[in-house]
């Protein structure tokens, strides 16, 4: 399988072009399904967005802003692939259904305990259920039901989104959303992401999935999860999966952080690294 080709490198490159617009809608509720901008918007915003930055650059580099922020919203990870489109992801859970341990002093024995994710499963549905509403007030009640409880982890999805420039100007144009998943209690953020060939791979604890378009219309139909069984402990936000690469063998790779990994290989071994990254 061919290797999409410098890959970090023009990661790097369109992060830090565009990195006005990247982070300017934190927060904000935006459907993003399928968006194209005209040429004079796009004037517009570039404009814009290059007056707020003062970048000091080694000789022989140039900075251009390639994609302006009404197409992209708080991408987490970022692949640009070999016919100039990028793929990123989109978090929405981070705020309210993914937690810090150091905002949950209380729970650090405990998490530190846990050797599965079916322990993971178990200590966030006791410790937020719905019987302990009334001490869980800072846990935002996401499905309007009144109460503050587990549940509400499982209402908000990830996202992933390609872009495109189609009339090869210079600058992107067009937006789709490909992906809106990943909504389980045990749900981490989508930090890894791997465009290759016809396939999509994304790691969001506690699965590396593979995705597949089957109709071509763009949009991911059927996934597999093809490794189980990372993010056991409840951690620092920021140490779930990430870093997903094409080696040189074939194989690809990832990292987990210190928040570990319990889980079976296609053969039934255990891999049982709960206390590791």
């Amino acid at each position: 399988m061919p290797q999409p080709k410098m890959k970090n490198t023009y990661a790097k490159y369109l992060l830090a072009a565009a990195i006005p617009g990247f982070f300017a809608c934190q927060g904000e509720k935006i459907d993003l399904r399928e968006k194209t901008l005209t040429k004079e918007e796009i004037a517009n915003m570039a404009q814009a967005a290059e007056t707020q930055i003062s970048p000091i650059l080694a000789e022989g580099l140039e900075l251009k802003l390639w994609a302006v922020d009404s197409l992209v919203y708080d991408p987490i990870s970022i692949q640009v692939t070999d016919d100039g489109s990028l793929y990123y992801t989109r978090t929405n859970r981070q705020k309210n259904s993914e937690f810090d341990i150091r905002g949950h002093q209380d729970w650090e024995i405990e998490s530190i305990s846990l050797q599965t994710i079916e322990e993971k499963r178990s200590f966030l549905q006791k410790t937020l259920s719905p019987e302990m509403s009334d001490k869980n007030t800072w846990l935002a009640d996401v499905n309007g039901d009144g109460s503050h409880d587990w549940r509400d982890m499982t209402v908000e999805r990830e996202e992933l989104y390609r872009l495109e420039d189609k009339d090869g100007d210079g600058f992107a144009d067009y937006s789709q959303m490909m992906v809106q998943d990943f909504n389980d209690v045990t749900t981490d953020v989508a930090g890894a992401l791997l465009k290759l060939e016809d396939n999509l791979f994304i790691g969001v604890g506690p699965d590396l999935w593979r995705l597949s378009d089957t109709n071509n219309d763009g949009i991911m139909d059927e996934k597999e999860s093809i490794s189980h069984g990372y993010g056991i402990h409840i951690g620092f936000g920021g140490h779930g999966m990430s870093g997903l690469e094409l080696g040189p063998d074939g194989r690809i790779y990832w990292g987990i952080g210190d928040i570990g990994f319990n889980g079976k290989g296609p053969d039934g071994k255990e891999w049982k690294y709960p206390n590791r990254g």
